[in-house]
């Protein structure tokens, strides 16, 4: 009578359970493509150096609020956050006319509530270049009500470069670990 055994040769079977190893393998490959899967963020630098880095949905609307310096009313600038890592400035809104405010249409202008509404402007920008106002008081708004006052990161009068940025959700977890 001949014993059957598991073993092959000195040891057992390498692959004793087939399911579990391809299970793993298939599992550890879900999780490495959500890790290096790209995420959305918006980066605040000046002179070369980064300020900040702030996560956000991807097609979110980011917004640029400021006081006119001549007007002394509030100004909203609208951009929306592109996949192709881009701003389209979609719109501007503003509560007055006078110096330095738009006077043409770029597309549709409306009043909402006292608002004057310039939509349709849809132009794409890499980046977006402001010097912070001493008196203007120059923020960014996310979407999701993250309030940034740009002069918490750099003094009046200081140029700063807002733009998005590539990043992976595994870099997107740090980043959200310091805020």
């Amino acid at each position: 009578m001949k014993l059957v055994t598991n073993q092959v040769g000195n040891g057992y079977r390498s692959f004793r359970y087939p399911t579990l190893l391809i299970s793993s393998v298939f599992i550890s490959t879900l999780l490495l493509i959500y890790l290096i899967w790209p995420a959305y963020a918006i980066e605040i630098s000046t002179n070369d150096v980064i300020l900040k880095t702030f996560i956000v949905a991807s097609t979110s609307e980011i917004y640029i609020d400021y006081t006119h310096s001549v007007e002394k009313t509030s100004v909203r600038d609208v951009f929306e956050v592109r996949r192709n890592h881009t701003f389209l400035l979609t719109r501007t809104e503003y509560s007055s006319f006078g110096a330095g405010l738009p006077t043409d249409s770029f597309g549709e202008f409306k009043v909402v509530d006292g608002t004057f509404i310039n939509s349709g402007i849809n132009q794409e920008l890499a980046s977006i270049s402001l010097r912070v106002g001493r008196i203007a008081n120059h923020s960014l708004v996310l979407e999701d009500g993250r309030h940034i006052s740009l002069k918490d990161y750099v003094e009046g009068g200081s140029l700063v470069i807002i733009k998005p940025v590539k990043t992976t959700r595994f870099q997107a977890f740090f980043i959200e670990k310091e805020d």
